[in-house]
């Protein structure tokens, strides 16, 4: 080309040198790239993608160095061909400066179907490993009624209640005749059985009908014995048992009375048969049920009642709620059992003690505070007294030293060492 013919480029390249900015500047300001400004610059227009768009970079170039863009546009038209300039077919557009995108999620069939399959084989892979640990799982077998071995039992039968799988068969051995039965859809299964005079072990297993497995053995010991002893005491006197009587239903201490030898120890003894119910109920701060972890009433120690000269005794015995057998060994005879309830009385009595700390503790009965006690420091080893018609309030600084007993029924301790608790103590249905 002639120098003429460069004119357009070295007016461009010009003004860009007077404006202090080089092509790479030009390029980020503009956002045409660099070798179609270099093309312009040096009047390759063959280099360029097209009349149209050629125009369109001077207009844009032009308004960067401040030239106008029409005369601008007037030089390319002198310098090219105007019908090769407008007759150019089907330019390739110029593309764009590579911006990076932020790659969107698009959600297509396929990728529903395979979530789809995904939440259902995950489900399949959790049933499956649901149903193998159940059906490996030895079923469980417990003994409600009698709590524990029964040490003097009076009556030719028992009675067995329990909890065990749904639908599942309860079978006894180590009996003369070993019945069976099936539980309820619950678990909950009851039978009675003959037992023998002496001692009778009764071996108990449950198989679950689902899995076809059985339950560890359980055992329960029962010693049957006579209400009057078989042999005479000393000076040929028949031992008799006149009180308790049989299955009575008694509130506060036994009474123990009867007839033996004259002048001999008679031992007195008693053995948890039925852990007692709850007749109350135990709430927090918020009204929300308190999980308790009551112990069963603790068996009293063996004493011993002496009788008078005509062979006499009498006594009594405190026992918590429950259903208990009451023992009395003469010194030269059988045992004499007789099976009692006792209940606690009307109204909530109990104690809290302090075991182990000192405790900040609120207390009301009914709605008033007890006095000497409520809002003030009790020291370890002290003892409150509890006595209520309908509820009793109970806020404990130290939690974890407050023991609380109610109605004969051992509670524990309030909470952890430390911790506010509030009880709410209220009969059952208050």
């Amino acid at each position: 080309m002639t120098d003429q013919g460069h004119k357009l480029g070295e007016v461009l390249r010009a003004a860009r040198e007077g404006k202090g900015a080089d092509l790479a500047r030009v390029e980020r300001d503009t956002k045409i790239r660099e070798r179609y400004l270099s093309a312009l610059e040096r009047g390759e227009y063959r280099e360029l993608p097209g009349a149209v768009y050629t125009k369109g970079f001077l207009r844009n170039y032009g308004a960067y160095l401040g030239l106008d863009p029409e005369y601008l546009i007037d030089l390319y038209r002198l310098e090219t061909s105007a019908n090769a300039a407008e007759l150019s077919v089907a330019p390739t557009p110029p593309r764009p400066m590579a911006v990076r995108r932020r790659r969107t999620f698009v959600v297509t069939p396929g990728a529903v179907v395979a979530a789809i399959l995904t939440i259902v084989v995950g489900a399949l892979i959790a049933w499956i490993g649901y149903e193998f640990i159940n059906f490996a799982r030895t079923p469980e077998l417990r003994i409600v009624q009698p709590a524990g071995d029964v040490a003097a039992h009076t009556e030719s039968t028992i009675t067995i209640r329990g909890v065990t799988a749904a639908n599942a068969t309860v079978t006894v051995s180590g009996l003369p005749e070993n019945p069976s039965t099936t539980a309820d859809a619950q678990g909950h299964f009851e039978m009675t059985l003959g037992l023998l005079p002496g001692s009778n072990v009764i071996r108990l297993e449950a198989r679950d009908p689902e899995t076809n497995r059985t339950s560890e053995e359980y055992v329960r010991r029962v010693d049957v014995v006579t209400e009057v002893a078989a042999s005479p005491a000393a000076g040929g006197v028949a031992v008799a048992l006149e009180q308790p009587e049989a299955d009575a239903t008694l509130t506060g201490a036994v009474p123990v009375s009867g007839a033996a030898g004259p002048d001999e120890q008679v031992e007195l003894s008693a053995v948890l048969v039925t852990a007692p119910t709850l007749t109350f109920s135990v709430t927090d701060a918020a009204g929300g049920a308190v999980a308790l972890d009551s112990a069963e009433p603790p068996a009293p120690e063996a004493t011993s009642l002496t009788t008078d000269p005509t062979g006499a005794f009498s006594g009594s015995i405190s026992l918590g709620p429950g259903t208990w057998d009451v023992v009395v060994t003469p010194m030269a005879a059988e045992p004499i059992t007789r099976r009692v309830t006792v209940q606690p009385g009307e109204g909530l009595t109990g104690t809290i003690r302090l075991d182990g700390g000192d405790s900040y503790l609120e207390v009301e009965e009914d709605g008033t505070p007890v006095d000497n006690v409520s809002g003030g420091i009790s020291d370890d080893g002290e003892r409150v007294e509890l006595n209520a018609d309908e509820a009793i309030r109970i806020r404990a600084g130290n939690a974890g030293a407050a023991r609380v007993s109610i109605n004969g029924i051992d509670l524990g301790a309030m909470g952890g060492d430390g911790a506010v608790v509030e009880w709410r103590i209220a009969r059952s249905g208050e």
